[in-house]
């Protein structure tokens, strides 16, 4: 057999991303020898092309003349950990997501080999005449919600097949996010003037007493749904959190692309109530998690639509 890389990743320009570039390179020689030795690719003269969309993951598409898989390693250590478990959980409800082939891990990091679909992401797939017309977003609140519907019994990571936190006070109070309190607020990106984050919390603490967690995709929206019939859900960013959290971030995705889209609520909340209370102090969460990587790959026009939904909508936290 042979193993023919046709092309290479490609790297960041952000500083901030530096270490997942060199975890991009250090992963080429364990990807050529996984493909060697697996049983899947025996005696097949595989070629490998590397995909040039996400920053996150390496993503090898390998094309062994008869059919394509790919193979997902995300670089990140901790944060994308449990993808096969969503995805094989989701699965079994009947949504549509790419079949889960194996998984396992590549030196410190995780992977997946997967069924390679066929089909434009949707981002590029529909005109936004046509997402109109086929009722596009609403379709996704309808699945954003069946992927919700599944109970979890804690919050935040997936670590060892379970939830980091067992309760939402702990994962909102965690380390990891009060270090993206202290930078949204010590750079100055938003201030009392858009809204109490304090606020937010506890408003999604006594909503969070009333519910359950769930598994959530954590960045659901066009761009990581294919244009099939029904949608495939792919790439998700595995967090076990309360489904505002979930929604709130497709949300936050809309504005941020100033492209914001009320039908993903209209989808979701289609046969229960809405709380806009609840889901604004989600938003503002949800930004305060969200925007030191913004800032800090200067994506300017972004924080300032951020900023202004919520000057717009502080009033949901008085």
């Amino acid at each position: 057999m042979s193993v023919t890389f046709l092309n290479e990743p490609l790297l960041s320009e952000h500083e901030v991303d530096a270490k997942f570039n060199e975890r991009r390179i250090a992963l080429l020689p364990l990807v050529k020898d996984y493909i060697s030795k697996s049983h899947i690719f025996e005696n097949k003269d595989v070629k490998v092309t590397f995909a040039h969309k996400g920053i996150s993951s390496l993503i090898a598409i390998i094309n062994t003349g008869m059919e394509k898989l790919v193979l997902k390693i995300p670089l990140s250590t901790s944060h994308s950990n449990g993808e096969s478990i969503f995805l094989k959980a989701w699965e079994a409800t009947g949504i549509s997501v790419p079949h889960v082939l194996e998984n396992g891990t590549l030196g410190s990091h995780q992977y997946l080999l997967m069924e390679y679909i066929d089909a434009p992401i949707a981002s590029s797939a529909f005109t936004r005449e046509e997402l109109a017309e086929n009722k596009i977003y609403f379709q996704m609140g309808q699945i954003l919600r069946k992927m919700n519907g599944i109970p979890a019994t804690g919050y935040g990571l997936v670590v060892d097949g379970k939830p980091e936190f067992g309760n939402f006070v702990d994962w909102a109070r965690s380390p990891d996010m009060q270090t993206r309190y202290d930078y949204v607020k010590g750079h100055k990106i938003l201030g009392d003037e858009h809204g109490s984050v304090d606020r937010a919390i506890e408003i999604l603490i006594d909503h969070t007493n009333k519910e359950i967690s769930t598994y959530c995709h954590n960045d659901f929206g066009l761009g990581n749904l294919f244009a099939t019939t029904p949608l495939t859900v792919f790439d998700p960013n595995p967090r076990f959190n309360n489904g505002y959290l979930d929604i709130a971030c497709s949300i936050y995705n809309g504005i941020v692309q100033h492209n914001f889209a009320q039908e993903i609520i209209d989808g979701y909340f289609e046969n229960e109530k809405f709380k806009p209370e609840v889901f604004h102090a989600a938003i503002m969460l949800t930004a305060y998690y969200k925007l030191p990587y913004a800032h800090k790959t200067k994506k300017d026009k972004a924080i300032s639509y951020v900023q202004e939904y919520l000057l717009e909508n502080k009033h949901l936290l008085d």
